[in-house]
């Protein structure tokens, strides 16, 4: 079934219907086109018989019109042209003075506009003035119950008396009952009424959450006045359902529940305002359990450090974090050569991530900033969201960020791997490849090995026994930049010329000196796989944030997101 968007304007809403039944006169009958009665009518407007006919029209307006001033207007303006018309510019129904011929009620009715006849003897100016007070009156007193029930429900909040008390009140005060999710659960409330929520009416509750969190990614949110939604239940029942949102992210929903045409605009207002309140409550909570954390290690720490004893403490806390460790996570590091850029990395990726609605852990470790961020029921992609935070994190600074990550996990055992793996990814990231690369962990290859074993005396003396004769009698560096070109085209010294743009003649001849100096045969494959093994040895040991040159045969990303040649 479909439902209406959510409606974000503040101000009190009043449909055609509250018009109809409040402002017009008794006897008014609904003649045509009920299926918009619900429209928003914003004002009142009404046809004179001088020009110009209508004041302009926005949208919204319900128009009121004595169709003995059709002919004078124009000749040939018939009710079913003025209908076509009027719903081209929006409005929200028409109210006659006179009779609605069958013509007009069926294009009113496949319009879905409502069409309404006044009751004999009534003159359309003065219905109009009268609607018209009568739509300044109702919001005035609609918004002055609203602005009480939001304060009252604050006190409570402010006053630390807690979610349970904000929506006992809500429920005295509009006589219905609310549903609160928030935190994995769903929390009826019922005040004087039987406190047990169908089965059926908790399960499509539940089932519609992701559709509800998906529609909202469209509409801006903002917690003092969230967007509030219609929605359908089983049994001729319905909803009106806001966001309750804390630091950028929802927290969860509640709802005001009722028959189908028993929720009226004062229920509309006063759930967005209960969820404001409610949101009031969590920020209060969360700071409290947050200075609580503050005096013991930061979770992602803790969960860093793998210690067992303290991981399920940590888990939770991450939870309440809003981070679910048994659903899909990635780890993200990035640093800078520049000295001092941690905490603005900090803030920008704090922003970015706020700004998707992606729940994090991110803490400055140093020079280093590590994000733990929850992809929950998204498919997104790590390393497109990987340079999307390279991104945020540049902004305006001159000096390059790196940014490394590992792979997809789905377990607070495995933050202390995944971890190590984004740390490990950006460190070898920049240094092999430079200071602005991007380098999935996946991407580092036979590196990912010889990263782990450093640092290690063997792997030093496999090194030096390999190279360091080459090292120490090549002049210039010619000799191992044409070996690492000449085993990266696979032991062809064609393309090794190629590549290095030098005459073959000029490859042969360097690497027979290769061969000479260091005592070896290159034509046998055992050799070059222990020389290519050397170099890469050499990367791994090597200091500072130097590229790789383009002979190195690795393809982690370049910041612009393609594999080094």
């Amino acid at each position: 079934m479909a439902t209406a968007p959510p409606r974000t304007s503040g101000l009190p809403h009043l449909s055609v219907e509250d018009v109809w039944r409040g402002a017009l006169p008794e006897g008014t009958e609904l003649v045509a086109g009920s299926a918009g009665v619900q429209r928003e009518a914003v004002w009142c407007s009404s046809l004179k018989a001088r020009a110009p006919a209508f004041e302009p029209l926005r949208g919204g307006e319900l128009v009121l019109v004595d169709t003995s001033l059709l002919t004078l207007v124009d000749p040939r303006l018939t009710l079913v042209r003025l209908l076509d018309a009027l719903a081209a510019q929006g409005v929200a129904g028409l109210g006659l003075s006179g009779v609605a011929t069958s013509e007009a009620r069926q294009r009113a009715d496949a319009l879905g506009l409502p069409l309404l006849v006044l009751p004999p003897g009534h003159v359309v100016e003065e219905v109009a003035d009268r609607v018209l007070r009568f739509m300044v009156e109702r919001r005035s007193e609609l918004h002055e119950r609203a602005q009480d029930l939001h304060r009252q429900l604050s006190e409570l909040a402010f006053a630390g008396r807690g979610l349970a008390a904000v929506l006992r009140r809500l429920t005295e005060l509009i006589e219905a009952p609310v549903v609160l999710e928030h935190g994995g659960t769903i929390e009826y409330v019922a005040a004087g009424r039987d406190r047990t929520l169908p089965e059926a009416i908790r399960q499509a509750i539940a089932a519609e959450r992701p559709d509800l969190e998906a529609q909202l990614r469209e509409v801006p949110l903002s917690a003092f006045d969230p967007p509030v939604t219609a929605r359908p239940l089983p049994g001729g029942t319905s909803r009106l359902v806001a966001p309750i949102l804390v630091q950028g992210t929802i927290a969860g929903f509640l709802s005001i529940l009722g028959q189908d045409g028993e929720l009226s605009e004062l229920h509309r207002l006063a759930v967005g305002r209960a969820a404001s309140a409610c949101a009031i409550e969590l920020v209060r909570t969360h700071a409290a359990r947050d200075a609580r954390d503050e005096l013991e290690e930061e979770v992602l720490d803790v969960l860093a450090g793998g210690r067992p004893g303290s991981m399920a403490a940590a888990t939770e806390r991450a939870r309440r974090k809003g981070v679910d460790l048994n659903s899909p996570y990635v780890v993200y590091a990035a640093g800078s050569a520049a000295p001092g850029q941690a905490a603005a990395i900090r803030g920008a990726w704090d922003r970015s991530l706020a700004s998707r609605r992606l729940a994090a852990l991110v803490r400055e470790r140093g020079s280093v900033v590590i994000a733990l961020v929850a992809l929950g029921r998204r498919a997104a992609d790590p390393s497109g969201l990987a340079h999307d935070l390279q991104r945020a994190a540049q902004g305006g600074s001159a000096a390059e960020i790196a940014v490394g990550h590992g792979r997809v996990r789905q377990s607070p055992a495995d933050v202390s791997a995944a971890v190590r793996e984004a740390e490990q990814a950006l460190s070898l990231g920049r240094r092999l490849f430079g200071a602005g690369a991007v380098v999935p962990f996946r991407n580092l290859g036979l590196y990912r090995l010889l990263a782990g074993l450093e640092p290690s005396a063997p792997l030093r003396e496999y090194h030096d026994e390999m190279l360091s004769e080459l090292t120490r009698r090549d002049r210039g560096g010619v000799l191992l930049l044409t070996l690492r070109a000449y085993l990266a085209c696979n032991g062809s010294p064609t393309d090794a010329a190629e590549r290095l743009h030098l005459h073959r003649n000029t490859v042969l001849y360097r690497l027979g000196r290769i061969e000479e100096i260091a005592g070896l045969d290159l034509r046998d494959p055992e050799v070059r796989l222990s020389l290519h093994l050397a170099l890469k040895i050499e990367d791994v040991l090597t200091t500072g944030s130097a590229a790789i040159p383009a002979e190195r045969a690795a393809t982690p990303e370049a910041p612009g997101g393609k594999a080094r040649p």
